[in-house]
């Protein structure tokens, strides 16, 4: 008797097809020498025109897709997995506050980040950083998923600080374990109260290595800002968090994203690609924007890895990154050039 194969078998079998077709990549190898600033996957760079510029008029909400296309981990090199890619914005308040926002992915979940830091909290630079009170603080405004953090602070002329209970910022974060290449997920910062009020108190209070410096515990004033996702393959929407930006509830006027590589990798340990569609930014007035131009940048001239691509198109507004040995099409380095 013929056996026939339905669609659903057919469609199956052409995925473990395609499956096992990429399992057998021809992983080139790593070099020997350690992962170091000169032998890692370097991070790439992405800079929107806007026309009025966010300067001029400022953004009080953003939103933008971001599509995970691929991530695989050379099996000779990194059979552990190790890494992942971070998909990021970087924003900062007029006259306040700066920090980013985003996607983490790794071989088995991923993550949301939304991260500020207190504006002016130091002095100084380098090893000569010495924290001072700051001009204007960030906040959580949700206990379950922000906190406030000693932000990078495993950088050597900070860790002394961390050490003794310093503070730097406000960091909101939720671990989401579902997420997968093929993922794609609508990011979306906003303010929610341009002139909210918020009590120290309440939300965890003032640390001590704070009050040392001179903060005190008592009504913030400034912007609500939160950063939601929507996994649209799931219709399911997380609250990554929410924070108080203190000052005079100003909109952002700056916007930047990076691509970046999640721990030291080596140039064939991870190749990897992701797509953000749709970038538009709301001011307080309503009015919407979508970047009138999309440059990029790469640091090969930094490293030893050379593979790096940087594409997109202006009918949907996207800029996409991709890095590994497998990349093609090597986007110019050195300064900032032209996507579309």
């Amino acid at each position: 008797m013929a056996y026939e194969t339905s669609g659903k078998e057919l469609c199956f079998t052409i995925l473990v097809v395609f499956s096992a077709l990429a399992s057998a990549r021809n992983w080139p190898p790593d070099s020997t020498a350690k992962c170091s600033q000169n032998t890692k996957q370097k991070a790439m760079y992405g800079k929107m025109i806007w026309s009025p510029s966010l300067r001029v008029k400022q953004m009080t909400s953003m939103e933008v897709d971001v599509e995970w296309n691929d991530l695989e981990f050379n099996p000779i090199s990194n059979p552990q997995k190790r890494g992942g890619v971070y998909v990021s914005y970087t924003t900062g308040v007029k006259g306040g506050p700066g920090g980013y926002f985003g996607v983490q992915i790794h071989a088995n979940g991923g993550s949301f980040l939304f991260s500020f830091w207190d504006q002016g909290r130091f002095t100084g630079s380098g090893h000569n950083k010495t924290p001072k009170k700051a001009t204007n603080m960030v906040w959580p405004a949700d206990m379950t998923r922000c906190k406030r953090n000693c932000q990078d602070c495993a950088l050597p002329d900070l860790v002394k600080w961390k050490k003794l209970g310093l503070t730097t910022g406000t960091q909101c974060s939720f671990r989401y374990s579902d997420m997968k290449v093929g993922d794609k997920y609508k990011v979306m910062l906003r303010q929610t109260n341009s002139a909210a009020s918020l009590d120290t108190r309440k939300y965890g209070g003032m640390p001590e290595a704070l009050k040392k410096l001179g903060e005190k515990d008592g009504i913030m004033t400034g912007g609500l800002w939160e950063v939601k996702v929507l996994d649209i393959k799931r219709n399911k929407e997380i609250n990554v968090g929410t924070m108080m930006m203190a000052g005079d509830g100003s909109g952002m006027e700056r916007l930047g994203t990076f691509d970046e590589m999640i721990g030291c990798n080596k140039c064939n340990a991870v190749q990897h690609k992701d797509t953000r569609y749709g970038l538009k930014v709301i001011a307080s007035d309503g009015s919407v924007r979508y970047p009138t131009k999309m440059e990029g940048l790469t640091r090969a001239g930094e490293s030893t890895c050379k593979k790096y691509s940087i594409k997109g198109s202006k009918s949907d507004f996207s800029i996409s990154f991709e890095g590994g040995p497998f990349t093609t099409d090597i986007f110019p380095t050195g300064r900032y050039q032209p996507v579309w």
